[in-house]
């Protein structure tokens, strides 16, 4: 069996010169061809089962890169929150779940509140994501869904990652993870400008793993392919056959992986 394991942001969803996000054709073709030809498709993301659901409609959408229509993008499961939580390829049903004690999230309040250029996330297991914090003086695309929430509204929900945001400062952003790193309970991961807090033991890679023995099949039986292009990929990387990252992938990630890429498209078709 072969099974492609696709990154989302990043890998097939791109913030175009406009500030918009959309796919590229050739890589939802790809996709497409890659399942017809009996071979499986999983995503692996960062997203939580909302966020992700709030990217992908299952009805057809415009590219805003080359005004096209673009059929919705269909995979066979999703691995989501960095491996925190799995679903079936639509989103509707939950297959595992691994919450972050919610001790972390209300650290993450208390610590980063008053601080300048931070927001605090939550995302969940379920239908929606929450804003506790933000003091960016900045939006983005992947949290403009999110309901905006307090500490009260933290034990109505189930979390699966803490989200930290910190966009343009690097400094900052480390030392958000050394912060992060000091709990021991906890998986820490950058992605992008984000940098993300999970349960202990919980990433792509072990998530990956884990949906396969839920499902019934064998690592040993399974020709595993991966794509990503941040640090919080690495881990499912580490367990592919053939992994790839691309030329905006950073340093780090690029010498970690078996080839560099353009597109998923112009190399999915030769593992066909």
């Amino acid at each position: 069996m072969k099974i492609a394991a696709l990154d989302f942001d990043g890998t097939l969803y791109h913030r175009r010169e406009d500030g918009s996000h959309s796919f590229n054709q050739a890589d939802l073709e790809a996709i497409r061809a890659w399942r017809d030809a009996g071979h499986m498709a999983l995503i692996a993301t960062g997203r939580s089962r909302s966020a992700l659901a709030f990217a992908m409609p299952d009805t057809a959408a415009p590219d805003t890169a080359t005004n096209a229509t673009q059929p919705p993008l269909t995979v066979d499961y999703r691995v989501l929150s960095n491996g925190g939580s799995a679903a079936s390829g639509d989103g509707a049903e939950l297959i595992y779940a691994y919450p972050i004690d919610t001790a972390i999230l209300e650290a993450a309040i208390d610590r980063f509140a008053d601080v300048e250029g931070v927001a605090v996330f939550g995302t969940t297991i379920g239908p929606v994501d929450g804003v506790f914090t933000n003091t960016t003086d900045a939006s983005d695309e992947f949290t403009a869904h999110f309901k905006e929430m307090t500490k009260a509204d933290i034990d109505e929900h189930t979390f699966a990652v803490v989200p930290i945001w910190v966009p343009d400062d690097d400094a900052l952003r480390a030392e958000v993870v050394t912060w992060a790193e000091q709990f021991g309970n906890v998986t820490v991961a950058q992605n992008q400008d984000y940098v993300d807090i999970m349960a202990a033991g919980r990433n792509k890679g072990t998530g990956i793993a884990e949906l396969l023995a839920h499902i019934g099949i064998d690592r040993s039986d399974v020709e595993l392919y991966t794509f990503g292009d941040s640090w919080n990929d690495l881990e499912m990387h580490r367990i592919a056959d053939r992994s790839h990252a691309f030329p905006h992938s950073p340093d780090e990630v690029q010498a970690a992986v078996d080839e560099v890429v353009e597109t998923v498209a112009e190399i999915l078709s030769d593992y066909a």
